[in-house]
């Protein structure tokens, strides 16, 4: 159970900006590779914590949804391969659909293979897939929509809960706005 929610929102704003200044920091060491890698992983592990709590984030947040691209996979992908993303992957042929946030951080929290893209700017997203779905799809994130999640969840700050328990069955429902 999180307690206080700010210390934990707090770094999420703190890496919406990293991440902002590495959108357009040209090329990037490993250094600052692992920073990225550090930086999705704890913010959408703790995105989800604080998704799991009943009253820190409203249920406005909690319900986010957003488009991911994503592109079919071609070649079976094991341990040995996962890093050879343009060979297991059509990357001609992308694809759109919408999931809520928590698909979002359970895939990047489990993923199987994880990678930051990069361009000739800096850092354009991130490709994505778990075990559950590696043999399907490979799942591309903007930098800018990281940012988002990551500020929206930062900024959410709870002004009322409303309690209400279900007559039939007794259990208790909150509304967080």
């Amino acid at each position: 159970m999180i307690w206080e929610s700010w210390y934990w929102k707090k770094p999420l704003i703190e890496m919406a900006d990293r991440l902002k200044k590495f959108k357009t920091a040209g090329d990037l060491d490993e250094e600052i590779l692992a920073q990225i890698e550090r930086d999705v992983f704890i913010g959408f592990y703790s995105v989800r914590k604080l998704i799991e709590t009943i009253t820190k984030i409203t249920d406005a947040t909690k319900s986010m949804r957003m488009q991911l691209c994503w592109y079919p996979n071609i070649k079976h992908v094991n341990w040995r391969n996962n890093h050879k993303i343009d060979e297991l992957y059509d990357l001609r042929k992308k694809k759109k659909e919408t999931r809520d946030i928590v698909f979002v951080c359970g895939r990047i929290i489990h993923s199987f293979i994880f990678t930051p893209v990069l361009d000739e700017s800096g850092l354009d997203g991130i490709f994505f897939t778990s075990d559950l779905d590696m043999q399907k799809k490979l799942y591309f994130l903007e930098v800018d929509d990281v940012v988002r999640i990551f500020e929206c969840v930062g900024h959410d700050d709870p002004t009322a809960i409303t309690w209400k328990r279900n007559q039939t069955t007794g259990e208790e429902q909150a509304t967080v706005s």
